[in-house]
């Protein structure tokens, strides 16, 4: 039996510990009002430290986290698909369209329909921001090394796997995963098939179908109106054409809160129909086969906003009347020369705009 302790989240003594630095932090005068306007900085300070486990604080204050990125960036939120989840344990293999809302807007779904939050896997580079480590351990967070070789890769992922089948079958819990390292730059989501692979690997390897059966795998589609970063994805998709591209200090945290703070317009999330046995036995142990049932998934329920239809428009030249207004089409416009002046690169534009026709087809 493995030890998975430290990937846990905070208990006991390291939990009073946490809640204590988190409301001494520099961070802590300048956030609390935001998200608990009713309540003064030492009222709001003996309500955190009065609360006992993780699952208090994602309650009581993560979930005000995430109604304040409702509320202030986005015009509407909907989902679908809850009667796929219930209580089961299951792993969620989600599109990666944002570093951080993806998996947020999944947990604040099921703990406002008192359902347990999943536990959630992410890069280990979203620990360059402060404080993300100390709230990586408080939401059940566990981050997967991205750096070293490619042998210390693989035993990454392999670590990985078996923490994931360690929380669904034995600990009977919930798991969210991206379904591939990094987001969707191109706007084409896609699962890993190594991914799907390792998955396999850390039960069952002579019996892949029944191995991934028993994650109870079911694929998330979350879509923006206005894709969280378009512009900065755009821009990286440009620069990696010309060579070698390496991030800057602090890029990563620059995505991150543009992601959280830009302005998204309307966004679904849906929890689309698990995998089952039969369908994982038809693919007969061929991982890329698995990932594109996964993808079939995701991108039957990806919801089309005006923005993808006038992209998609403007890409091919097919016509797709009715689907937007003549505003819309003008706000689009105005979004993609804006853009084009902040980053003068070659191609840029049309990077940008197929970000958004990618998911008509």
């Amino acid at each position: 039996m493995e030890d998975f302790s430290s990937y846990y989240p905070y208990e006991g003594q390291e939990f009073k510990e946490a809640m204590r630095q988190l409301v001494e932090s520099q961070y802590y005068a300048q956030v609390a009002p935001l998200l608990f306007p009713e309540l003064t900085l030492e009222e709001l300070k003996l309500r955190i430290l009065g609360l006992t486990d993780v699952d208090q604080f994602q309650a009581h204050v993560m979930i005000r986290a995430c109604q304040y990125i409702i509320r202030s960036t986005m015009t509407e939120f909907t989902y679908s698909g809850l009667e796929h989840v219930g209580s089961k344990p299951c792993l969620f293999i989600s599109n990666h369209r944002d570093i951080t809302v993806d998996a947020i807007m999944t947990e604040y779904i099921l703990i406002s329909n008192q359902l347990k939050s999943s536990h959630v896997v992410i890069g280990s580079n979203l620990y360059e921001m402060p404080l993300m480590e100390q709230m990586a351990r408080l939401n059940k967070m566990y981050a997967i090394g991205r750096g070293g070789n490619q042998k210390e890769f693989y035993r990454d992922l392999m670590d990985m796997s078996r923490y994931l089948r360690h929380q669904v079958v034995e600990r009977q819990e919930k798991v969210w995963i991206a379904q591939r390292n990094g987001r969707t730059k191109d706007g084409i989501d896609r699962t890993d098939p190594a991914l799907v692979k390792m998955i396999a690997y850390s039960g069952d390897r002579s019996h892949p179908a029944q191995s991934l059966a028993a994650m109870n795998i079911v694929p998330i589609s979350i879509s923006y109106e206005w894709e969280p970063c378009g512009a900065l994805k755009a821009r990286e998709v440009c620069l990696r054409r010309q060579g070698p591209y390496q991030k800057a200090p602090g890029e990563d945290t620059q995505s991150i809160l543009s992601g959280i703070n830009d302005f998204k317009g309307r966004v679904h999330l849906t929890f689309c129909q698990p995998i089952g046995l039969e369908e994982l036995e038809s693919a007969k142990g061929d991982y890329d086969a698995i990932a594109k049932i996964i993808d079939q998934r995701i991108d039957r329920c990806y919801r089309l906003w005006p923005n993808n239809y006038i992209a998609h428009e403007l890409m091919s030249g097919s016509s797709h009347s009715g689907k937007y207004t003549n505003e819309e089409k003008h706000q689009f416009m105005r979004y993609v020369d804006e853009a084009c002046q902040k980053y003068d690169i070659d191609g840029f534009r049309d990077v940008l705009v197929q970000i958004y026709a990618a998911a008509v087809h």
